[in-house]
């Protein structure tokens, strides 16, 4: 972690979400929200915590930053979340990662937002965290910065990710995995992009997560939507907190399936070739 002054925070235990946009990451940021863990001010409709998203959801910084640069990011993200307040130099670097990101806007709203965490009381939150999808392309850069992480990895069935409509983390970070989206691609050629770079997200994702001191947490979605009681348990005692058993029960109402959920079945899979259904396979995923 990186060296501390006066004004950080104490060491905190810190829970991070990753995944593939669209998998229904959306409850289980619910159910550590309503299990008393804090996960920020600045939330979009599928509680993606868009702090993260305005520093970190940037192709060019991510190809071009070096490490202090990503250090001083990640300074930012803790100082709002855990303290509730940021220094002048902070606030700076924030409105200028945010003016600088091609994939989110600033607005006036924002600004004021940003304003009022220089004034604003400064807290200390020791159980805090983030659910942002993007955050499966940091693992490595989290977990050095954060000594006691708890990362939760999320895995929709690929194949009702390959015939998602929602195709963003694809055409933003397809490149970093050696995938490029060409204009007027064919939809089959679009749908075995999808897959691949799901398969090849996840193995990055999961093999930084393997060094992570804390280890991670997979979250099969089906699993989580068909069994709650025993996957919201799971994911409770990975991150060592013990709501009150009526709390408890209210969380195990929340997931829900989505419609979406096998419509994989609906198509043809013979576009993917027999490496990726293996993988798929591998994973736990029945076709």
């Amino acid at each position: 972690m990186s060296q501390m002054t006066s004004q950080d925070t104490p060491t905190s235990r810190v829970v991070a979400v990753g995944a593939l946009g669209g998998s229904g990451t959306r409850a289980i940021a619910q159910v550590l929200m309503d299990a008393g863990i804090y996960m920020g001010d600045d939330l979009n409709s599928a509680n993606d915590n868009l702090l993260f998203t305005r520093l970190f959801k940037d192709p060019r910084f991510r190809e071009r930053a070096d490490a202090g640069e990503v250090a001083a990011r990640f300074r930012v993200l803790e100082a709002w979340m855990a303290q509730d307040r940021l220094q002048l130099s902070q606030a700076v670097l924030l409105l200028r990662s945010t003016r600088s990101n091609p994939t989110i806007d600033g607005d006036v709203r924002f600004l004021t937002r940003v304003l009022s965490k220089l004034v604003s009381r400064p807290v200390q939150r020791t159980l805090w965290g983030w659910k942002e999808p993007n955050t499966q392309l940091w693992v490595e850069e989290i977990g050095a910065h954060f000594p006691d992480l708890r990362y939760l990895h999320v895995l929709r069935h690929g194949l009702d990710m390959a015939f998602s409509a929602n195709r963003h983390q694809l055409l933003n970070w397809g490149s970093r995995f050696g995938i490029q989206v060409e204009e007027g691609e064919r939809p089959e050629s679009l749908t075995w992009k999808q897959l691949e770079y799901w398969i090849r997200s996840t193995r990055a994702a999961l093999e930084a997560a393997e060094r992570l001191p804390g280890g991670y947490l997979l979250i099969n979605h089906g699993r989580f939507c068909r069994e709650p009681r025993k996957e919201i348990d799971r994911m409770l005692d990975y991150i060592g907190v013990d709501p009150e058993p009526g709390k408890r029960e209210a969380l195990y109402a929340i997931p829900r399936s989505p419609s979406s959920e096998g419509r994989f079945r609906e198509h043809d899979l013979g576009v993917f070739d027999r490496a990726q259904l293996d993988f798929l396979r591998d994973m736990g995923f029945e076709l």
